[in-house]
Parts: C-alpha cells; structure tokens; sequence
C-alpha cells in the first residue's frame, strides 16, 4: 500500500542561525511518523544572511529536503501562500523556521486530519513571548471580530495542515495580495484545531516590524470585511448625534444666559476635529481599496523563482 506523502514547507527569511536545528527537529518527529513519507521544502524569501548556503547544504545531504528560492524578498503573506499553492503532498503543513510554533505538534495535527478535517489550524492556547503582546494580539483579534466583522478564529496563526482538496482549491486563487486565514473561513469545509503553547524565540531577530502587522491587517480587513465602509459611515453618524446632543445641552444654554457670551470657540474646534477625523477614516480606506483592487486587477505572478533543488 503506497503511503501518504505529507509536504512540510518551511518559510524562511534570515533564519540562518534556526534552520539546521528546524531541520533535525522535524526529521525527529517525522521519523517515529512510518506510516507517511514526509518531505521537507524550504521556501527562502530572498534571505541576505546566507540561509541559502545552509538549505543548499542541507539539501545535499539529504534528498527528502527541497528548496525553492525567491529572486527577492516577497514578503510573508505572499511567502505563506505561495508554499501551500506549490505543495505537493496529499496535505501540506506550514512549519516557521523561528520554531515558535514546535513541530513536535506535528502528530497532533495529522491525527486531526485522518480525521476528517481539511483544514486544522494552530490556535495558541498561551504564549511565552512578551505578555503585553499577546494581550495586544488578543485586543486586535476583538477589533477585527466584533468592530469589522471578520470571524477570525482569535490566536490562530500559519501553523496549519491542508488538505489535499484544499491545496487545490489555494492554486485556483489569482490574487496579489492573499490573505491565507480569509480564505480558510470561506471555503474550507472541516475545520478542526491544535491547541498548543507558542515558544519564545531562542535565536535571531523577528523580522515582522509595525508596518509589517498594518500591511497583514490591512490586506486581512480588504479582502475579509465587506462591512467597514458601512461601519465607518455609522461611528461618524454617532459621533454626529453625540456632537449635536453636546450643542443642544452644553452649548446652546450659554448663548442664552446673561453672565457668559457663547463659547464659539469650543464648538468650532469641537466640529473641525470631528470633520478632520471623518475625512482621513474615509480616505485611508478608500485608499487600501483602491490600492488591494489596482493590484488585483493586474494580471502579475505573486513569486519570481530562481531556482528549485531536489524536485
């Protein structure tokens, strides 16, 4: 009986310092797997810190380990996606190269999936970074949720198996700018989750700076939330009613009393910021629309290869 073959793709972006020990840890757990034949592919990100002499390295030593490598840095959503759309296996499983995110979890997520499940996400259930993140990672999860109506599963990252029938549905989505865990809430079937503890980071630098959460939010509230622009137009609605109820109950007894002239003053700046806000909401999402549907419409690959090893 010819064994399932399970693709563990492995983002990597200056990682050289993590890469043999990611490697020797997925072999570890990998091999007590038998009944699967396992193959490991390192997607490198345009890396300038020399993780492609390790992988190349790697990759002559051992044949089950693959390598594509980009011309340049693409960035991590497109790096993500791009794995799962080139995968191979009959389920693909997305393993960071910084190992927060332990591959010894990797049983756990197979058993789900010989369940039943096409899709099984990795849902932090804690963390051992930074206390006030996690908690900021939390606030932006209620954000998302309850304010823009995306349905977000909260702590879930790009730790997560896919199926096969899943993988083919990825390689049918032309889109510049992908947002992995939006499509996984729309069409994936089953899903399942493995609940598990996130690892500090032992070596290296994250490379994921502030631009780079606003960049992955903002592609996440385009392609996600049909329902921001509507929303917007109702906080300024409120505001609005809150600001005339404070001129009808503030403002407008002082232009009647005799000891105090109307305090013009107040009003006008009171109205001049309330428009001022309004404006910039509206045109900073026009603008993310306008930018998410520009670059869309342009027929563009989504990765540049150099080149590929051990395929």
């Amino acid at each position: 009986m010819q064994k399932k073959v399970i693709s563990v793709c492995v983002p990597v972006y200056n990682e050289k310092d993590n890469i043999l020990t990611a490697y020797e840890r997925i072999i570890a757990v990998t091999e007590k797997a038998s009944d699967y034949d396992f193959e490991i592919v390192f997607y490198d990100d345009g890396s300038t810190d020399g993780s492609r002499g390790e992988i190349e390295r790697l990759c002559s030593l051992d044949k089950r380990v693959k390598a594509v490598f980009y011309t340049r840095n693409f960035g991590y959503s497109k790096t993500v996606f791009y794995c799962m759309q080139q995968a191979r296996g009959d389920a693909a499983l997305i393993i960071h190269c910084d190992l927060q995110n332990p591959p010894e979890y990797i049983p756990e997520f197979i058993e789900k999936w010989e369940q039943g499940s096409d899709v099984v996400l990795g849902v932090k259930s804690k963390s051992r970074e930074n206390r006030f993140v996690f908690f900021l990672r939390t606030l932006c999860y209620l954000i998302a949720n309850f304010l823009f109506g995306m349905h977000l599963e909260p702590h879930s990252t790009e730790f997560e198996l896919f199926d096969r029938s899943f993988l083919d549905i990825l390689k049918t989505v032309d889109a510049s700018t992908p947002f992995l865990r939006g499509l996984v809430k729309q069409y994936a079937k089953h899903v399942d989750r493995v609940y598990y503890v996130q690892d500090r980071r032992e070596r290296g630098k994250s490379h994921f700076r502030l631009r780079h959460y606003y960049e992955f939010a903002a592609a996440g509230m385009v392609s996600m939330s049909k329902c921001v622009p509507r929303r917007t137009i109702v906080f300024s609605l409120i505001s609005t009613a809150a600001l005339a109820a404070e001129f009808f109950i503030r403002f407008l007894p002082k232009a009647f009393s005799a000891s105090s002239g109307f305090p013009w003053d107040g009003l006008v700046i009171r109205f001049c910021g309330f428009i001022l806000l309004v404006m910039l909401t509206v045109v900073a999402l026009l603008f993310e629309y306008v930018i998410s549907f520009s670059e869309n419409a342009v027929k563009k690959p989504m990765i540049v290869e150099e080149k590929r090893i051990n395929f």
